[in-house]
């Protein structure tokens, strides 16, 4: 078990490298304003809320084209064949050179088990080049949301003495909680996904997400004390306000 958990830990710390690596070498003209600040929070809540509900080689997979698509440039879209799958999957979690390709049909039955769960989704028909796919991440995946409620629900319980007392500014019912996550991508396509504030264009990753009302002034996660921000300035209204924002 431990063996398998070092190989796990090393395959991650091998994606994060590669990740940083495309990164400096520089993104697509397009995606110049491309900021990989929110990675490491999403790759957790791929690790805590989504891995645990795949296989080994639908974790592999999953990895992969997270890997070339948001990783990448911000676009949760990208078009992949099922032949190329065969190896190309392979290289990049395995060291070994020599390493044999997947079957088609396993290749074809892990990309079922990924729709299922609801991590990937196809978005056209196929052709010449394969079929077009959309990636999606833990806060877009049902599946993810209720093992994240479920393991949260079980850490608050652990921790139920703390609820007694009112000033420690926790929700005990995690309503507020789930309201935030419900309204966050509404919010982000609400408004084009630029900021409010400075106009910037972003992406899934370098939007955020900003209180009109702050919460420590009574304001609440309802759509309409919502907005899109930029990680800067909602860094600037959170000093300002003393607030602490998603």
């Amino acid at each position: 078990m431990l063996c398998k958990m070092n190989e796990r830990l090393q395959q991650i710390r091998k994606l994060l490298g590669e990740l940083e690596a495309e990164m400096k070498a520089g993104a697509p003209a397009g995606d110049r304003d491309f900021s990989a600040l929110e990675l490491p929070l999403i790759i957790q809540q791929i690790v805590d809320d989504l891995q645990p509900q795949l296989s080994p080689y639908d974790a592999a997979f999953y990895w992969f084209l997270f890997r070339h698509s948001i990783a990448n440039d911000g676009n949760p879209q990208l078009r992949v064949s099922t032949r190329h799958l065969r190896t190309a999957v392979v290289k990049s979690s395995y060291s070994q050179a020599d390493e044999s390709p997947v079957s088609l049909g396993k290749v074809q039955d892990t990309l079922r088990a990924l729709e299922a769960i609801g991590a990937i989704r196809k978005e056209g028909e196929p052709n010449r080049d394969g079929t077009l796919y959309r990636v999606l991440i833990p806060e877009e995946i049902e599946a993810c949301r209720k093992f994240r409620a479920e393991r949260v629900a079980a850490e608050r319980a652990a921790l139920e003495p703390q609820f007694k007392f009112p000033h420690t500014g926790i929700d005990p019912s995690g309503k507020e909680h789930d309201t935030l996550r419900e309204n966050r991508t509404k919010a982000y396509e609400r408004d084009g996904y630029i900021c409010r504030y400075c106009q910037k264009q972003l992406t899934r990753l370098t939007a955020t997400l900003d209180h009109v009302k702050p919460i420590a002034e009574g304001g609440d996660n309802s759509l309409e004390n919502l907005v899109t921000a930029c990680l800067d300035c909602n860094a600037k209204r959170n000093k300002r306000t003393g607030n602490s924002g998603p």
